[in-house]
């Protein structure tokens, strides 16, 4: 039976612990222990109800208990299952259980007022503040940590190479309230990313979703891109072709950006210049009044 890397770790790490953690004391020490013991982070995280959080890791767990190597239980915590042993990996038990007994032995909420201390950031979403931080100088640095956002923006934005946290940690940074996808087909391979559970998770962060088929590009005609030119030839087309039969999508966008001040254009392809959405931004830019400058995020 085959688990990513990444799974592998949170069997260690509940392991490490006892063979359950509670759900939140999970997430913490997974934020503290990809930041402090790995190169490249296994999981990001998104501001959320109770400070830092992976939606990854859940998609991680359903599959985990899907393969009986976790218990089927409530969101309140995590319990291995005797099949979960083979998975282990003895080689980083020591460290790992070095990290959860010695390094950071908190847990509650005292667990959740250290990560909230080195990371305020990410409780600006928090909905246990006054419990953790009662006394409001404490609030203050988590008010502080808030990112400034002031006027009308518009983003375009790729998922290529990301995580869905990453994604909309993102979008959460800059201040993001609408996300329009310009996809044809909103279907992906990539765990988040298709159209119902990327819907689902921007609501829970806040963002809104809007779908906009008409601004995309039919799958057939992407097929055989392998040079910038390939892509530009393309998006000539798209220009000349597609985008006069969209004006009234690009009508649409402008009232949501007056709506919603602070709209992303969202499509796969990570470098702009070779995705769609950088010609629908540049189209609006051109046929709309007091369009800001596009930002490509």
């Amino acid at each position: 039976m085959m688990l990513y890397k990444r799974q592998k770790l949170l069997l260690d790490l509940v392991h490490a612990a006892g063979g359950e953690l509670a759900a939140t004391d999970l997430q913490k020490l997974l934020f503290l222990y990809s930041r402090q013991n790995e190169a490249e982070p296994s999981f990001q995280f998104v501001p959320y109800r109770f400070g830092c959080f992976s939606f990854q890791s859940y998609a991680d767990r359903a599959v985990l208990e899907h393969k009986g190597l976790l218990f089927e239980s409530d969101d309140s915590s995590w319990k291995l299952t005797p099949k979960a042993q083979p998975y282990l990996d003895p080689k980083r038990k020591a460290e790992m259980t070095h990290f959860v007994t010695r390094m950071v032995p908190e847990r509650g909420h005292d667990l959740v007022r250290r990560v909230y201390r080195l990371h305020p950031y990410y409780a600006i979403k928090s909905e246990i503040l006054d419990r953790v931080f009662p006394a409001k100088v404490d609030q203050k640095t988590i008010r502080d940590a808030c990112p400034a956002h002031s006027g009308q923006a518009l983003f375009t934005i790729g998922y290529e190479g990301d995580s869905v946290d990453g994604y909309l940690e993102r979008l959460i940074r800059h201040g993001v309230k609408l996300l329009c996808d310009v996809r044809r087909n909103p279907l992906s391979r990539k765990t988040g990313f298709s159209k119902g559970p990327l819907s689902s998770y921007c609501a829970k962060v806040g963002i809104e979703y809007r779908h906009l088929p008409e601004l995309g590009i039919p799958g057939h005609r992407r097929q055989e891109l392998n040079t910038l030119a390939d892509y530009q030839a393309l998006f000539v087309d798209y220009r000349q072709e597609d985008l006069p039969q969209a004006r009234q999508a690009i009508e649409e966008l402008g009232t949501l950006l007056k709506q919603y001040d602070r709209i992303a254009l969202t499509c796969f392809e990570k470098d702009h210049q070779c995705c769609h959405r950088h010609c629908v931004a540049d189209e609006m830019k051109r046929l709309l009044k007091d369009c800001p400058e596009p930002q490509h995020i």
